[in-house]
């Protein structure tokens, strides 16, 4: 069993509760951690299956849930400069911004930045997300260090298969922005419109010279796609209502993916418009 030692530092986080198997690794091995134990910076933790822990630190809080790996590392300073690293799992944060001089939680994927106090962050094989419960966090992506400040009821999600790589973010509220590194704004090509579109959102957007445009929106497929020509002009649109079938989506975008085509074969005007059962062709 890990050795506790009857007292600790200012950066020093104290195992409060503990349940289930919950592990540090000391001296190349995983040895069981005790409640009361003292973890320091060069250790790493792990809940299996069963674990639950809950790390202090005065008046700061790590929860770590279940099948999670993390390290805690602090710098001596006159107020704390804390950087969780989590390699996967879920973990939450209770931090007070005021006694603190820098808390985040990296992932491989993205950085959680705390402005306020209370957020969660889960990381798995291809993606990260944090959600708020109260305060700020400013979230950047490690890849294109794009960045946006969540506020209470909030998500960011940076996932390499869902997301493309890129933060998208959604919740309650007006959703902020998610700016480059330098600041401009991120076109989002990838967020859904609405909880209840998340089955049919923005399909695809490859918008630039010689290339079409398919977007479907809606959970029918309401607007099964638009495909812009080579030379920008609207090449097809095909509508279907709210009693569209996927199939129909399917098939406006196929038409919106052969809008380069079509666009440089008349000229980039107006070829395809399907509006339920009508058809007009120009």
């Amino acid at each position: 069993m890990l050795l506790v030692p009857s007292f600790a530092f200012a950066d020093d986080w104290l195992a409060a509760q503990l349940r289930g198997d919950v592990f540090v690794y000391v001296d190349n091995q995983w040895q069981p951690l005790k409640r009361g134990g003292i973890v320091p910076d060069t250790e790493m933790i792990r809940t299996m299956a069963s674990g639950h822990a809950t790390f202090t630190r005065g008046q700061e809080t790590v929860e770590v849930e279940p099948n999670t790996q993390l390290q805690i590392l602090d710098k001596g300073h006159a107020k704390p400069f804390t950087t969780v690293k989590q390699y996967f799992g879920s973990i939450s944060v209770e931090a007070q911004v005021e006694n603190v001089q820098h808390f985040a939680v990296d992932t491989p994927f993205l950085a959680a930045v705390v402005k306020g106090t209370r957020f969660t962050v889960t990381s798995g094989k291809t993606g990260s997300s944090v959600s708020v419960q109260r305060g700020h966090v400013a979230v950047e992506d490690f890849h294109g260090h794009s960045h946006t400040l969540l506020s209470v009821g909030q998500t960011a999600t940076v996932d390499v298969v869902k997301t493309d790589g890129q933060i998208v973010v959604g919740g309650t509220g007006d959703l902020p922005p998610v700016t480059d590194a330098k600041g401009k704004p991120v076109i989002d090509t990838t967020s859904t419109i609405g909880p209840e579109n998340i089955s049919h959102g923005l399909v695809n957007a490859d918008i630039g010279n010689g290339h079409g445009v398919t977007v479907g929106i809606g959970p029918n497929n309401d607007v099964a796609s638009v495909g812009l020509g080579g030379d920008g002009g609207l090449v097809h649109l095909s509508v279907v209502g709210p009693g569209g079938s996927d199939d129909q989506g399917q098939d406006g975008n196929d038409h919106g993916e052969d809008g380069d085509s079509q666009g440089d074969h008349h000229g980039g005007g107006l070829l395809n418009v399907n509006l339920g059962m009508l058809h007009i062709g120009l």
